[in-house]
């Protein structure tokens, strides 16, 4: 496992499940060995957008169904899914002891994936907040609207002063004016520089896309439907910027255990 991304958004109907999906295929389309975990726990939409109907899911793993490497669904040569379960009660949040499991399982894995892509669920609970802050980069989506990019500062506050992540890398989403919205996002970006420990870096800005919405509806990735969309263009100069960065080190639970322990044995 050579890199983990985490995709987190304070404000739902961003964009960002679309997001991670589609760069996954575009690194699958590489050559790169991909997996994305659906991280809403209850309310999975991933399988859904990759057009893929899992055998299992992550409470499958959980409940010692299947392990992980079973769990993970090929979607086409090099992605697969770790699938969330859809309306199953009681699975909104992860125990200490679910969140272990988990992570150790992704941790034995480590030699089979280039990326993984952890997609959370949107806003700023504990679950959200535990499995971003244990991932090499962090990329925070948002739009252009007040409520969207507090949001995503309230995020980036907890993950810096809790888990000492200093650097986030912003998407901009479903813009309208793309010079507004610059205006709009650079301010945001010197205001929570100037009041938080991180740098926050602009990789991508992507203005209002209608054919996402056809790709819903398709159940297909836009990449497969429309790979030469602009907007496909733009997330593949994203992949690559991301593609590059140094793996960063907070204090969240890592994914590289020591010496590879079992951090259930004494349980």
């Amino acid at each position: 496992m050579k890199k983990v991304i985490s995709y987190s958004s304070g404000k739902g109907g961003v964009g960002k499940t679309s997001l991670v999906a589609n760069s996954g295929v575009l690194w699958a389309e590489e050559g790169k060995k991909v997996l994305i975990v659906d991280g809403d726990w209850s309310l999975g939409k991933m399988a859904l957008t990759l057009g893929v109907k899992p055998q299992w899911a992550i409470h499958d793993v959980l409940e010692g169904k299947a392990t992980l490497k079973e769990a993970a669904q090929g979607v086409t040569r090099n992605l697969s899914l770790l699938a969330s379960p859809s309306g199953v009660m009681g699975f909104e949040e992860l125990s200490e002891h679910q969140r272990n499991q988990l992570f150790y399982e992704l941790d034995a894995l480590q030699d089979d994936y280039d990326l993984i892509l952890i997609d959370h669920s949107s806003g700023v609970h504990w679950g959200v907040i535990q499995f971003a802050a244990a991932a090499h980069n962090h990329v925070i989506v948002t739009t252009a609207e007040p409520t969207s990019y507090m949001d995503a500062y309230a995020i980036m506050k907890i993950l810096s002063q809790r888990f000492k992540i200093r650097q986030f890398e912003l998407i901009v989403t479903m813009s309208q004016s793309l010079v507004e919205t610059q205006k709009i996002i650079e301010r945001f970006i010197d205001i929570t520089q100037s009041h938080l420990e991180v740098t926050v870096r602009e990789v991508g800005h992507f203005p209002f896309e209608p054919k996402l919405a056809e790709s819903l509806r398709q159940q297909k990735p836009i990449a497969s439907l429309y790979p030469d969309s602009l907007f496909i263009r733009q997330l593949a100069k994203v992949c690559k910027t991301l593609e590059k960065l140094p793996n960063e080190r907070g204090n969240g639970l890592k994914f590289y255990y020591s010496q590879n322990i079992n951090p259930l044995a004494a349980r």
